[in-house]
């Protein structure tokens, strides 16, 4: 197939269900790169939680993270985009969350901030006690409002909520329709200013850098993939993705326990 570049998702598609890359995605990606093909890592993560995989895999290429939100050359620093919440809904946001307790964190360019109690942050320790420490992630703890530099917030997400909560946030906190809410994981909510998506990374970088999208795979699992899926001539998802993000893929590869990014390289790119 004359495919020029691949954007992966990580979380649910490139990862394992335990966070791990996997040594058979490495050299699969690698191989594919090897060939000519620029890789982009495009995520829901901060991409400050990201480095040791672009260490490991060699991309060259800036990180789509938060969702769109912002992308980044890692590597260089090079910022390419940066959507910010804004500071009054930021505000509005982080009372909300504080108030009802929800497991929250914000992203900015430089930190990542959790509100006090926070489970999900568990993530984080863990993969800072993994990595060299010129890969780990700063971490702040937001106890009040004036915890967290407003302005600077890129992404909002909260952790172990269900489907009817999230609505309800949606509905009770973007009565000006200045967010864009998406499911990103089972029972999370990612919260990003308004016309943020990685599908709209996607086509801003296919014009800074020359993307034919017909000639694009994207391999994705969940809601906050399906526009860059919907836009490219290759959309490849995993097994394990949600039933309605399946139907928009032309292969359905095994799932991310399964190295399934790595199989799809091998027999419906390589082979195909």
């Amino acid at each position: 197939m004359d495919i020029q570049w691949c954007v992966c998702d990580l979380d649910g598609t490139l990862l394992d269900s335990r966070g791990r890359l996997g040594e058979a995605n490495v050299t699969a990606l690698k191989k594919l790169m090897n060939q000519g093909v620029e890789l982009i890592l495009a995520t829901g993560r901060s991409d400050l939680f990201v480095r040791d995989f672009v260490d490991k895999l060699g991309v060259r290429q800036p990180v789509i993270s938060c969702n769109g939100g912002l992308i980044r050359n890692v590597t260089t620093g090079e910022v390419l985009l940066r959507r910010v919440i804004g500071e009054a809904k930021a505000r509005e946001l982080t009372q909300y969350c504080l108030h009802n307790r929800y497991d929250t964190l914000a992203y900015t360019e430089e930190h990542v901030y959790y509100l006090s109690g926070s489970r999900k942050i568990g993530a984080y320790h863990r993969y800072n006690s993994e990595v060299e420490s010129a890969f780990q992630v700063p971490l702040r703890e937001v106890q009040n409002v004036n915890d967290l530099p407003l302005p600077e917030v890129i992404k909002f997400l909260i952790s172990g909520i269900d489907p009817q909560i999230a609505g309800r946030i949606q509905t009770g906190l973007d009565t000006d329709g200045s967010l864009s809410m998406v499911q990103s994981m089972h029972n999370v909510l990612d919260i990003m200013a308004k016309g943020v998506s990685k599908g709209e990374a996607v086509s801003l970088l296919a014009q800074k850098l020359g993307m034919d999208l017909e000639r694009t795979l994207v391999f994705g699992d969940n809601y906050n993939d399906v526009s860059m899926l919907t836009l490219v001539g290759w959309p490849i998802t995993v097994a394990n993705a949600e039933k309605s993000v399946k139907r928009l893929a032309r292969f359905v590869a095994p799932s991310n326990d399964e190295s399934g990014v790595a199989y799809a390289i091998e027999h419906f790119i390589l082979e195909g």
